[in-house]
């Protein structure tokens, strides 16, 4: 660490009159001429190529799977498509028959509901003319009773008017039977009255 701290000190620090004076150190290279082979070079391009060559069959087979691959999934999206066209229409037609019923029970349940509120109608008609008949009976049970207490009262004058008649005795009147029957039928309104 200690030296890490001395790193920039004024020593060790480069000025352009440093490159100057190194500048003599440094040396051109020199290439070989392309008429004599040197070996080292030849190995290190040698195994370059190798490399390459490596790295190209490796891109070549890489490329040829590839290709496979995608010859493979070429094949295979007409039938997935047609597979998938098919599930479509298949879907749809199990729709359709899952709505048509469906259509045929709403119209079933709207054509019900109208009967429905028809007999509820008709329901109601029938409670007014049952209240109109219970309303009639009624009337009809006081006339009866009024009625019967007529004819009992009409009953009851035959009687007297019978036993009348039987005490009358036989007369050679100049009476006529019309007249007697007028007098004693204003006599009964009398009595009523």
């Amino acid at each position: 660490m200690a030296r890490g701290a001395d790193l920039f000190d004024e020593e060790d620090e480069l000025d352009t009159g440093d490159l100057e004076a190194d500048a003599s150190q440094f040396r051109p290279m020199r290439l070989p001429s392309p008429r004599c082979p040197n070996s080292s070079l030849t190995h290190a391009c040698s195994s370059t190529n190798q490399a390459l060559r490596a790295q190209y069959e490796l891109v070549s087979v890489n490329n040829a799977g590839l290709a496979v691959h995608a010859s493979v999934l070429h094949d295979r999206n007409p039938a997935f498509l047609r597979r998938v066209h098919e599930g479509y229409r298949e879907c749809m037609i199990m729709l359709e028959n899952t709505l048509m019923p469906r259509e045929r029970a709403e119209q079933e349940c709207v054509a019900l509901q109208d009967r429905v509120a028809g007999l509820r109608d008709r329901a109601g008609r029938v409670d007014a003319a049952e209240a109109r008949l219970l309303a009639s009976e009624d009337a009809a049970a006081e006339q009866y009773h009024a009625l019967q207490d007529q004819f009992a009262a009409s009953q009851a004058l035959v009687t007297m008017l019978t036993a009348q008649l039987a005490a009358v005795p036989p007369s050679a009147s100049s009476a006529s039977l019309a007249q007697l029957f007028a007098v004693q039928g204003e006599r009964v309104v009398e009595r009523i009255r």
